[in-house]
């Protein structure tokens, strides 16, 4: 498997990429950072918004693997114990936010304490 950043447009913004999943994190709060990058035909979003770290694995073709999950997670977060995490699944997000997401097939989102500060 090859984690690969794709370059984002100075004008791009998160909310328009995956915009029911991140009103469901972040409501109107502020995001410091995000990267993209694609794992294959899966898309991952690594976004920091000064609290924590997230991790957000959309596919809108098949259902995300867990060797997928697992691989991102010691890529993105490393040394952080996979126990350390906490993740949602797009039921859980179709569910909190009462809207069916018909673009995605899955989505997954690991949630990491931000060390950082």
């Amino acid at each position: 498997m090859k984690l690969i950043e794709v370059p984002i447009k100075v004008n791009t913004s998160l909310r328009k990429m995956i915009p029911n999943t991140i009103s469901y994190l972040y409501g109107n709060t502020a995001i410091r950072y995000f990267r993209k990058y694609t794992l294959g035909n899966t898309s991952v979003y690594f976004v920091d918004n000064f609290e924590h770290l997230d991790v957000i694995l959309t596919n809108s073709n098949r259902n995300i693997r867990e060797d997928e999950i697992k691989f991102v997670s010691e890529r993105l977060l490393p040394g952080l114990p996979i126990s350390d995490t906490t993740r949602f699944s797009k039921s859980e997000i179709e569910a909190a936010r009462h809207h069916k997401i018909r673009s995605m097939k899955d989505i997954v989102i690991i949630e990491a304490p931000n060390s950082a500060e």
